[in-house]
């Protein structure tokens, strides 16, 4: 198996059937409102490193964390934020992982052309995007391989990713890329 690190996952929630972002914008501190560039509430978390846009209508969505320990986190900062100010919540959020984004590394440069050719990639074009888009057979996920040898995978779930790169794995090996001893694996 593949060693895969979390870069990033997007998760969201619901905190209220609407908010009135002028009036939150105002109170909370660390709150950017500029309705003409986005029309959201924007909220940035040092620690864990994260953002979070509250919608209108009440929907949050919170980028950044790199565990779902850290999205629980951030998801219980904002609501804490949101009820020292007034907001009148629903019952505790039911939190919506979006996207799970990770990563591997095979610590060894990629011939990318020759790879597209080996997974029948036929729009592989590094004058428009410097990886390699495979799409694969999982619906669910998708993978960009880069000449550094680094993969990325974004999915629904962690387990996606990893099965996903895993898989990716194995078709490298069959089209001969060697990998060192336990680079590459867990």
């Amino acid at each position: 198996m593949a060693e895969v690190q979390v870069e990033n996952i997007i998760v969201s929630f619901s905190v209220s059937s609407s908010l009135d972002l002028p009036k939150l914008a105002a109170i909370l501190p660390d709150a950017q409102y500029n309705p003409d560039d986005v029309p959201a509430l924007v909220m940035l978390f040092t620690n864990p490193r994260s953002m979070a846009t509250l919608s209108s209508s009440g929907t949050v969505v919170v980028t950044g964390p790199k565990s779902m320990d850290e999205a629980s986190d951030v998801v219980k900062m904002i609501v804490d934020r949101l009820k020292v100010v007034g907001v009148k919540m629903q019952e505790t959020p039911e939190i919506t992982v979006q996207n799970v984004t990770g990563s591997s590394d095979l610590h060894q440069k990629l011939k990318l052309r020759s790879l597209a050719k080996s997974l029948q990639i036929e729009d592989y074009n590094p004058k428009i995007f410097p990886g390699l888009v495979y799409k694969g057979d999982d619906p669910n996920t998708v993978i960009l391989l880069f000449d550094s040898g680094k993969i990325v995978c974004n999915g629904m779930r962690l387990e996606d990713v990893t099965v996903a790169i895993d898989k990716m794995l194995e078709k490298l090996l069959s089209f001969g890329i060697k990998t060192e001893e336990n680079v590459c694996q867990k």
